[in-house]
């Protein structure tokens, strides 16, 4: 088979959500010619929901909220509302998610004068967003079974640091995961977009210290949070 025909093998073919693990160029490449949207969607979101469910069964926050004193029936309304709230916040985190970087990255596309569409984005998204919500949910099943700290990340730096504060924010966003994802929007940038390589990578990677920067406020907001619940 010529390098021509297997290229057009490669087009004619849909992209594989699973193929993403072992051959990201290629599915990309059938992104370019050939977006789908609405089943890797739903198995995006049902990854999520997973991981939510998996969280609110395995991981016991009544210890916390017994910290606050409240009777019994309080306290088990509370805990019942917060668990209701993880499961709906599953449901919904992948399409938020998805939505919210495809509007970024396209603006930023359109900006490069790319003439990638938004279908085309929107599918790149989804198949990227496919390797963090298995980070999430490999994370959450290995907390669970181990009766972890549900807010470090296992495949983080942080998982052996221990830091709290923003310096915990920095090192829990350091992850296996996340990287992962970071080299696979560069990559994306540059086949589906058709930005440059060196324009895909600076996007990718200022992205990357946003998130960053954002968990170091988070930790820095919990610590605080903290502290002041001890008064």
């Amino acid at each position: 088979m010529t390098e021509v025909e297997l290229s057009k093998n490669i087009v004619e073919k849909k992209p594989s959500l699973f193929g993403m693990i072992f051959s990201p160029s290629e599915q990309f490449e059938r992104i370019r010619e050939r977006p789908v949207i609405w089943i890797p969607f739903i198995i995006v979101t049902l990854i999520g929901l997973a991981a939510a469910v998996i969280g609110v069964l395995g991981i016991d926050s009544s210890a916390q909220i017994n910290q606050l004193g409240l009777p019994a029936e309080e306290a088990a309304e509370i805990e019942a509302s917060m668990k209701v709230g993880m499961i709906i916040g599953g449901i919904f985190l992948a399409p938020i998610a998805v939505l919210f970087s495809t509007v970024i990255y396209f603006a930023i596309a359109k900006i490069a004068k790319s003439e990638v569409t938004f279908k085309k984005m929107l599918s790149l998204n989804i198949f990227i967003y496919f390797i963090a919500g298995i980070g999430q949910l490999i994370n959450t099943a290995i907390i669970v079974a181990i009766n972890g700290d549900p807010k470090i990340m296992l495949t983080s730096l942080n998982s052996f640091a221990g830091a709290d504060g923003a310096l915990g924010g920095i090192l829990s966003s350091i992850e296996i995961f996340g990287i992962w994802t970071t080299v696979l929007s560069a990559l994306g940038l540059h086949k589906v977009a058709g930005l440059s390589k060196t324009a895909s990578w600076t996007i990718a990677i200022v992205i990357f210290i946003i998130g960053l920067i954002f968990g170091a406020i988070g930790g820095a907001a919990n610590e605080m949070l903290e502290g002041m619940s001890q008064f």
